[in-house]
């Protein structure tokens, strides 16, 4: 009966100094407050340091005058103002309870590091290539970033002029930051550096029809850039294969078929010679997707679309569509762009040559090479072949 009192008597004490001490930790801030330090493009606060970050591509435009397809190209040669953003705060659940004076510097030592790592040449650019929305104070030795009573951050940006003319320059930029000092809040032991390593800039083109009525692209066959390139595979009995073969899929007024065609010839190989391969037809599908830009996607023919007889070319990968493909009407080239052929990217170029679309067959004919256009519909595909 004692120990049964005894037991009561402690368990009474215990639920006492659980009720007495819980009020101490309401309303308390758990985490520590801790000066840090992050940029904008981080996902991860444990992340330190971001290598190669796109800031800008200079875009030039070929406008088209007139019905005869005549052209000017608009050089993009604006200056675009990139910003590099970090934010300099404190860490902790709770605001800061007074003002925070950080003072910001650059890291020399984790550059140098960095560079010798991986054997780059990235440097802080010299201070009149960027301006910052606060100024290096000199008397400091960096960035004084205040953050007051009531924040939890500031932010440090750096505004860097990108100039057509100094593209290649950009990419050996580097911010390696790193907070020095701090007042009334101690430093954190991880988080107090970051660096921003290397701004890539490009450029790319875009095609203004200026209202002008797109024009079909040509029924017949075209010279290819890739498969002039790869005479070994295209030329089995000696006579080089280098056309690619287009047909609409309708020559009548049927929208749901007007502007797609299909490009016979796969990537790197000729229709003639590899037409039917077993890992999959040579050839795709091309379509109009952009009026006003004229652009086309190209996609494989993926199998059990039910559409076709048969999938398009895959050996050990599936090739993807590609939305980047420019027919020039003035030039009458086709710019075409396969991804993911075999693993790889490749870009043809097609010329057209002329209207005529006979199949030039393989002279000791195997099972891969398509002999006629009769032959190919035999094989199931139903839509228009210059029979």
């Amino acid at each position: 009966m004692k120990r049964i009192h005894n037991l009561y008597i402690l368990l009474i004490a215990a639920a006492a100094l659980y009720s007495c001490g819980k009020p101490d930790y309401e309303n308390k801030e758990f985490f520590k407050q801790e000066a840090y330090i992050i940029s904008a493009e981080s996902t991860s606060a444990t992340e330190r340091e971001i290598a190669d970050v796109q800031v800008h591509t200079f875009v030039d435009t070929l406008k088209y005058l007139n019905e005869q397809y005549d052209s000017d190209t608009i050089i993009d040669n604006k200056t675009f103002m990139a910003e590099i953003k970090f934010k300099v705060g404190i860490g902790g659940s709770l605001p800061a309870a007074q003002n925070i004076r950080l003072v910001v510097g650059f890291d020399h030592e984790t550059l140098e590091d960095f560079n010798i790592l991986k054997n780059t040449n990235k440097a802080i650019p010299a201070a009149t290539a960027y301006t910052s929305n606060i100024p290096w104070d000199d008397k400091e030795e960096g960035f004084v970033v205040d953050i007051p009573k009531g924040a939890s951050s500031s932010s440090l940006i750096f505004t860097v002029p990108v100039e057509r003319d100094k593209m290649a320059q950009y990419e050996n930029y580097a911010f390696p930051l790193k907070i020095v000092r701090a007042e009334n809040v101690p430093l954190s032991r991880q988080y107090t550096g970051f660096m921003i390593a290397g701004l890539l800039v490009n450029k790319d083109k875009t095609v203004n029809w200026s209202g002008l009525p797109i024009p079909k692209i040509p029924t017949g066959r075209y010279r290819s850039v890739q498969l002039m390139g790869n005479p070994g595979e295209n030329s089995p009995d000696g006579r080089p294969r280098r056309y690619k073969y287009i047909t609409p899929m309708s020559i009548t007024d049927d929208p749901l078929l007007n502007d797609k065609y299909m490009i016979w010839g796969s990537s790197a190989w000729s229709f003639e010679v590899f037409g039917f391969h077993g890992a999959g037809w040579m050839y795709n599908k091309l379509s109009l997707i952009d009026r006003n830009f004229g652009v086309y996607r190209m996609e494989p023919i993926l199998p059990g679309n039910t559409d076709f007889p048969y999938y398009t070319f895959q050996y050990s990968t599936t090739q993807v569509a590609s939305e980047e493909n420019f027919y020039d009407p003035r030039l009458k080239t086709l710019t075409l762009r396969y991804k993911n052929v075999i693993g790889q990217d490749y870009t043809d170029v097609l010329t057209f040559e002329s209207a005529d679309l006979a199949l030039d067959p393989v002279r000791t004919a195997q099972y891969l090479e398509p002999q006629s256009w009769e032959q190919v519909r035999s094989k199931g595909f139903k839509y228009w072949l210059p029979l």
